[in-house]
């Protein structure tokens, strides 16, 4: 079992390994451009107009955008509905908006709470903090000041991370868990095989990543993007201008970097979480063509009790890419008695 599970999850991530080639090719070629336009001698030129700068997007007419000071940073969020608490947790590449296709449903059932990290967006991107057992902490603090004690709680991506160390800390006061398309690290044995083949790891932790990629957000996350999706071109106009515009608010990528830069502290933590392993319901929603093949396993290793949703058609981007089965999974997991 192990043999196969870590045999799939390496062809999964190896198969992406040319295309983050070309990534890496784009993002060399943008470095080597700037470098080019530094070194060639200024002319004349006519004045432009400055482009005007994007509004951030706005949730459905029932939500409200909103901040909180939480561990001495400001954390954006918005809330609406009615009901149980739930909290949407996003991941790289993208930030709260990536649930807004969801919102409209989750709102008749739940009040819904979906943040921007630490880094991202409106939300402030201070020099540290970016483990994800510090980053959890900042949302339950969100989660206390809103007056709640106990929430439904879901994360894609980083997002996922954040969630499994919430739940981790503050166990007794999660109701259900969905971790979504990704995976923990220092959770064996599919942590070192993807560690050891996705090399973009590595490019995000990297210090200097954020110098390089700033300014060039667009080409950044539009070549990155379909690397880890399967579906062509799922996301629409608005949630493209919209994750383009969180990541170029200043500072944005660089910190968002940070959250890979944490990866080894968040190890170091998640091995000893995992001694204590999670007892309430946890869905480990995966897709078809991304960490469908090994998150059901893998959650296992840290929860007793695991069920699971393979996300037919879908790469990485699940909301997106079949928006239509992930509400109807997320909704049958959170409502069922």
């Amino acid at each position: 079992m192990k043999t196969n599970l870590v045999n799939s999850t390496y062809l999964n991530f190896k198969n992406k390994t040319t295309q983050f080639l070309l990534l890496g090719f784009t993002l060399l070629t943008l470095i080597s451009c700037n470098k080019k336009a530094e070194e060639t001698p200024a002319v004349a030129s006519t004045p432009t107009t400055e482009t005007p700068e994007v509004a951030p997007a706005n949730p459905p007419s029932n939500f409200k955008h909103a901040t909180a000071t939480v561990n001495g940073i400001k954390i954006h969020y918005v809330i609406g509905g009615q009901g149980d608490p739930l909290v949407l947790v996003h991941g790289f590449g993208q930030n709260w908006y990536m649930w807004n296709r969801l919102l409209p449903e989750l709102s008749k059932h739940f009040t819904v709470i979906a943040p921007d990290l630490r880094g991202v967006g409106e939300s402030d991107k201070p020099e540290g903090g970016y483990d994800k057992k510090t980053m959890a902490s900042d949302i339950h603090e969100l989660v206390n000041q809103l007056g709640y004690k106990k929430i439904n709680l879901a994360g894609h991506d980083i997002g996922l991370m954040v969630a499994y160390a919430y739940a981790a800390q503050y166990g007794d006061s999660v109701n259900k868990l969905a971790l979504m398309d990704a995976l923990l690290p220092g959770i064996e044995p599919v942590w070192s095989n993807v560690k050891g083949s996705a090399w973009w790891f590595g490019f995000f932790a990297w210090p200097a990543s954020g110098d390089i990629v700033k300014g060039k957000e667009k080409e950044f996350l539009t070549n990155f993007w379909p690397v880890v999706g399967h579906v062509k071109d799922p996301f629409t106009a608005e949630e493209t201008t919209e994750f383009i515009r969180a990541y170029a608010v200043e500072g944005g990528t660089t910190a968002a970097f940070k959250w890979f830069g944490a990866f080894d502290q968040d190890g170091k933590d998640n091995v000893i979480f995992a001694k204590k392993k999670l007892k309430m319901p946890l869905l480990a929603m995966g897709g078809e063509y991304f960490a469908a093949a090994f998150l059901k396993d893998h959650s296992k290793l840290v929860a007793e009790n695991v069920t699971e949703s393979k996300i037919a058609g879908s790469g990485h981007w699940l909301v997106q890419e079949n928006t239509a089965q992930v509400q109807k999974d997320l909704l049958a997991f959170f409502l069922a008695k």
